[in-house]
């Protein structure tokens, strides 16, 4: 699903700003977990709000970031990009959280970072929009670790609509202060902005959230490095963007550190959990 929405979002950008398709992007994610879950909302302590609040801002700055990068980045590139949350995460968990990062997850990192090494490099030029979506990928890998150490299965639906609904008010605060909340002119755009925002928002963080509750940063971080792989495919088939043999070589290797990740020596909560059991 997340893969989806780079292609989804670039073509809904000519008819609204960035922060414009964020606002209802997030608030009709907002407004749907809000009705959905409202006993769990008021269930939550004072500290998970302060965490709610925090994981909004961290994804309200990454998604400003990554969409206004998607003004003169293509949807394909863009999603290898996002995938340097993957690098980044392992060392912002180690930093804030003092989680310690196996050699199983170093070497998927590595692995990674030379796929995506192989996609930027197709260019010889970094335009400013390949600059915003790393510094979105940054925002992400707080979001990614924080997520790891805050989340559990009780919390998950409560702490994503409390730091969905901070992300729906930082972009309106921003949208208002540049060029105002702009509405989508077309039924094309809305149906964009309801797709994210119930697929890649409600039931993707949801799903984020619960799932981190069960495995560390690192493993979640590499984990999704299957995102950048599937925004490539979409790009390459629904917006008809070409990778390249340097690019497809790139995409290979970043799924393979995904499966160095899994089929590597576990240790801390991750050794708690099954494998993926394949066929």
């Amino acid at each position: 699903m997340w893969g989806s929405t780079f292609v989804v979002t670039k073509q809904a950008l000519p008819e609204t700003s960035p922060a414009s398709f964020l606002v209802w992007r997030f608030g009709i994610a907002a407004l749907v977990l809000v009705v959905a879950a409202p006993r769990r909302l008021r269930a939550m302590t004072r500290r998970e709000l302060g965490h709610g609040a925090a994981l909004g801002a961290f994804l309200a700055a990454g998604f400003l970031l990554q969409t206004h990068g998607l003004l003169d980045t293509d949807a394909g590139v863009s999603g290898f990009l996002t995938g340097a949350a993957v690098v980044l995460t392992p060392v912002v968990a180690a930093a804030f959280f003092g989680e310690s990062v196996g050699r199983a997850g170093w070497a998927a990192v590595v692995l990674a970072t030379v796929g995506m090494a192989l996609l930027v490099l197709r260019s010889t030029t970094v335009s400013l929009g390949a600059a915003l979506t790393v510094a979105g990928a940054a925002c992400f890998a707080l979001h990614i670790a924080s997520l790891s150490r805050w989340a559990t299965a009780a919390n998950a639906v409560a702490l994503t609509a409390t730091s969905v609904c901070i992300a729906t008010a930082l972009c309106a605060l921003w949208a208002i202060a540049g060029d105002g909340l702009e509405v989508p002119s077309s039924m094309t755009t809305w149906w964009s902005a309801i797709y994210v925002a119930v697929a890649a928002t409600c039931v993707g963080f949801v799903v984020q959230a619960w799932a981190q509750s069960r495995l560390t940063a690192t493993t979640a971080a590499v984990v999704m490095t299957m995102e950048p792989f599937f925004a490539a495919v979409f790009a390459a088939t629904a917006g008809h963007e070409a990778l390249g043999s340097a690019g497809v070589l790139g995409g290979v290797l970043v799924v393979g550190a995904m499966f160095v990740a899994e089929l590597g020596p576990r240790g801390c909560c991750d050794a708690q959990s099954p494998r993926i059991e394949c066929c």
